[in-house]
């Protein structure tokens, strides 16, 4: 089965209300079809703020065209490339894309909810509506100044059970404002404490977990990496990234230390991208955290009804490949390239 053709569309998908008040991001994404000469095309998506994949178009039409697909180590390409790839070989085998991947540990793959730093009060309302669409944890970008009042109103306003993912980007700065801040949000419910302070020097963050029970957590890349950070004492959770190959591996390396992951391989980008994680993460025993993949938080995902998410999280089908079908006057509505 050879490629024919590959196909890019960029769109520029707004966020909603809320989260485009206060972020101020413009974030576009590439939707890329790979094309065969048995009539099966494959979905792939790139990240379009960092880099164009359409500049490289000559490369990848070199790398790629008149190639057989079979030829490629679908778990060793980009997350683009291997999205498709695995798309068109479930559609060619009749299999949804995860058995070509692993055995399947679990059918619905939870999210987390996101928003950007917003007021406490904004934040809450934020929480309130994704704890009303069946989101369980909400992960915010958290800033020292705000963050006890903000977990304080979500609690009012969600309850005791509904979970807060406090990542700072280690604005929290030093050990001793993570310790003071860790235990003001004891009282409320932390899923983990994501990169609250500076690590240059790990044995801040071993310092750190001897002084609180709130979970803490890295977000590192690369069994190196992560087993740095596990040899170090530093983590009670990883969050990860990579291609189908370097994720199985990080988590192989973490569930040997007995420690749960998540992912975050795209984050904002649309229904494609996010569906084939929720395939690769299906098959990680460890990965029992919701991941950072975020199709949720923009007016559209551009997927029709074809990816089912509900209650907060996507729910696989046995549908062949990805099992997804865009709705092309939505990504024609959107699109910018």
């Amino acid at each position: 089965m050879k490629i024919t053709d590959i196909e890019y569309r960029t769109v520029s998908i707004p966020f909603l209300p809320a989260i485009e008040e206060h972020s101020g991001m413009v974030y576009p994404t590439t939707i890329v079809w790979v094309h065969t000469d048995e009539g099966i095309t494959g979905l792939g998506e790139s990240n379009a703020v960092h880099s164009d994949i359409t500049e490289q178009a000559d490369q990848i039409a070199e790398r790629y065209i008149g190639k057989n697909v079979w030829d490629f180590d679908f778990a060793d390409e980009g997350i683009t490339f291997q999205s498709a790839f695995y798309d068109i070989a479930g559609q060619a085998l009749g299999v949804p894309a995860h058995k070509l991947i692993g055995r399947q540990h679990r059918e619905s793959v939870e999210l987390a909810y996101w928003s950007p730093p917003m007021p406490p009060e904004a934040t809450a309302a934020e929480s309130e509506r994704a704890a009303n669409l069946g989101f369980r944890v909400h992960k915010l970008k958290a800033r020292k100044a705000t963050i006890v009042e903000t977990a304080r109103l979500v609690r009012e306003a969600c309850g005791p059970d509904f979970e807060l993912r406090v990542d700072p980007n280690t604005e929290f700065g030093d050990l001793e404002t993570g310790i003071r801040l860790a235990e003001e949000l004891q009282p409320y419910n932390i899923e983990v404490y994501e990169d609250p302070i500076r690590f240059e020097d790990l044995s801040w963050y071993s310092e750190l977990r001897k002084h609180t029970d709130v979970p803490v957590a890295r977000h590192v890349g690369g069994i190196q990496e992560i087993l740095r950070n596990i040899q170090a004492d530093a983590v009670d959770a990883i969050n990860t990234q990579g291609n189908v190959s370097g994720i199985r591996k990080s988590a192989a390396v973490a569930e040997a230390a007995d420690i749960p992951i998540w992912v975050q391989c795209f984050a904002f980008g649309c229904c494609v991208v996010s569906t084939f994680v929720a395939h690769l993460v299906s098959t990680i025993p460890n990965c029992t955290m919701p991941i950072d993949e975020l199709p949720h938080i923009r007016v559209d995902d551009l997927s029709g009804g074809s990816m089912n998410l509900t209650n907060g999280a996507i729910q696989l089908s046995d549908e062949p490949g990805l099992g997804l079908h865009l709705d092309m006057d939505a990504v024609e509505r959107y699109r910018i390239k």
